[in-house]
């Protein structure tokens, strides 16, 4: 997206940086690194509840993320 034009990455983050952060998350979220985002048990002993999916979060997050990018 940054590179066909239809984003921009934000102002204090180096372009191909942001570039390999989307291309991380997309990889975890389609399932392709999803090692990087398992869950263990300390979400449950440190906050003392069930873990989110990134998927969850990503959909609860979506407008806040997005307006970092403007």
């Amino acid at each position: 997206m940054i590179d066909a034009g239809l984003d921009v990455a934000p102002a204090n983050m180096d372009a191909a940086y942001a570039a390999s952060t989307l291309i991380w998350a997309r990889q975890t979220y389609e399932g392709r690194m999803d090692y990087s985002a398992v869950t263990t048990s300390t979400v449950q002993e440190l906050l003392g509840r069930e873990p989110i999916h990134l998927g969850s979060w990503a959909t609860a997050h979506r407008q806040e993320l997005l307006d970092q990018l403007s």
